[in-house]
């Protein structure tokens, strides 16, 4: 039998993250992973999805080039071509991470995970001990009823990526982010899409000025957006491809949870806020805990666990957990908007700037969108945002570094900004709220 200090199963962002995290601790570490290192977000969600994303942004542009005074030009794309990007790009990230958990003396383990008691799991017909675990087991694409992929026609989001023909229209059942990065993505490269959300609007759980202005968007963008619909039945939408994005299932079955007490509700693995289960040495991150299905929310909680299974004591803070989708325009959050902050007693206000205004956003011919800032009115201090734009989420940063410092309208609307610059528009929407005050 094998024994280790801390035993984390699952190397996705949160998994790797936690062994990384241990080991810099002076911790010997075992990860266990089943299928391979880094996970959905690395394999077959946020880094290929985001390449392919880039190559349909790019093809766009160079459709609109005479909008930039070039003419003239003769240009294609190649699905194919597209894909051998993503992976490669993959590829290279994969390595530098194997290297980074080799350097750090981390023991990777291929096979399934199982506990046989809170301090003992089998892996491979090898049984393993540890003082502590981490499971970061990660989550699925969730079922559509009794829809099943037949990687043909109809595919769920993990599966789509090898598509290896543009089809000449697609169906996407769910306006999450999935859906709507994919949304983006059919239709920049000429495809015609139909996005179908169940809820209100798409985007439900975002601000509603963003979402209802991302839909208008893509309603002007040409991709036909339905709300509030009822379940579709697949077999009656005649589309070429259907994409299924309702969401995911956290991966918690056949790992032996039971055997170790630990105490599961609606197939989330419970925690506590230091991220500890229900049994005292085991603790839990990621999609399997459900609170916030983001590979960086992961990667923090991560850490977080890892420095109180070796004998911290460091509460989780999800206080400015970024929340970004890759669209055509992004959308970012971060904080509270208006409608929450008043919920928890402050007494809200906001402002807004219009990348219309923007120079940098005019020379780019990125206009669509805004930033609406939301502060505390007593003490001027930085609740949160909402961004809808070109390159939202890096934006949105300025914003998490803004709440973790505690500052204050002032100091954001003082901060110097570059000039042309999309930054501007932060600024802006400060120093809106100020002028507002007096």
């Amino acid at each position: 039998m094998k024994n280790y200090d801390i035993c984390i199963i699952g190397a996705g962002p949160g998994g790797t993250a936690a062994a990384l995290e241990a080991s810099s601790l002076g911790a010997t570490v075992a990860l266990i992973e089943r299928y391979e290192v880094g996970g959905v977000c690395l394999n077959r969600g946020c880094i290929p999805t985001k390449a392919r994303l880039k190559s349909a942004f790019l093809y766009d542009e160079l459709r609109r080039s005479a909008e930039f005074g070039i003419t003239s030009i003769n240009f294609d794309f190649d699905l194919s071509s597209i894909r051998h990007r993503s992976s490669d790009i993959v590829a290279r990230l994969k390595d530098q991470l194997d290297q980074s958990l080799k350097a750090r003396k981390v023991d990777i383990i291929k096979g399934e995970a199982v506990f046989l008691d809170k301090k003992t799991i089998e892996s491979g017909g090898e049984k393993i001990s540890a003082r502590a675990f981490v499971i970061a087991s990660g989550s699925s694409p969730r079922a559509l009823g009794q829809v099943k992929s037949d990687g043909k026609r109809i595919f769920y989001s993990e599966e789509i990526l090898g598509l290896d023909k543009m089809p000449a229209d697609i169906t996407i059942i769910g306006g999450g982010a999935i859906g709507c990065e994919f949304a983006s993505f059919f239709s920049a490269l000429g495809a015609k899409v139909t996005l179908i959300e169940m809820l209100e609007r798409i985007l439900p759980r975002e601000d509603k000025d963003l979402s209802n202005r991302l839909e208008g968007i893509f309603k002007k963008k040409g991709i036909e957006v339905i709300t509030g619909a009822s379940s579709p039945d697949t077999g009656k939408i005649s589309s070429e491809v259907i994409l299924i994005s309702v969401g995911r299932s956290p991966n918690t079955g056949g790992m032996g949870l039971e055997k170790a007490g630990i105490s599961v509700k609606d197939g989330r693995i419970v925690v506590d806020g230091y991220l500890k289960t229900s049994t005292a040495n085991i603790f839990a991150v990621g999609d399997c805990i459900g609170r916030h299905n983001l590979a960086h929310a992961a990667s923090a909680e991560g850490k977080v666990a890892a420095r109180n299974a070796l004998g911290k004591e460091a509460p989780m803070d999800y206080g400015i957990m970024p929340v970004c989708v890759y669209s055509f325009p992004e959308a970012a959050s971060v904080g509270l908007n208006t409608d929450d902050a008043e919920k928890k007693g402050y007494e809200a206000v906001t402002g807004r700037a219009f990348f219309a205004g923007s120079g940098r956003a005019l020379a780019q011919r990125e206009t669509e969108g805004f930033v609406k800032l939301t502060a505390d009115k007593k003490t001027g201090k930085i609740l949160g945002a909402q961004i809808l734009g070109y390159n939202a989420s890096e934006l949105i940063g300025i914003i998490s570094v803004a709440i973790k410092g505690e500052l204050t309208l002032k100091d954001l609307a003082d901060v110097v900004q570059p000039h042309p610059a999309f930054s501007e528009a932060v600024q802006e929407a400060a120093a809106s709220i100020l002028r507002q005050s007096k």
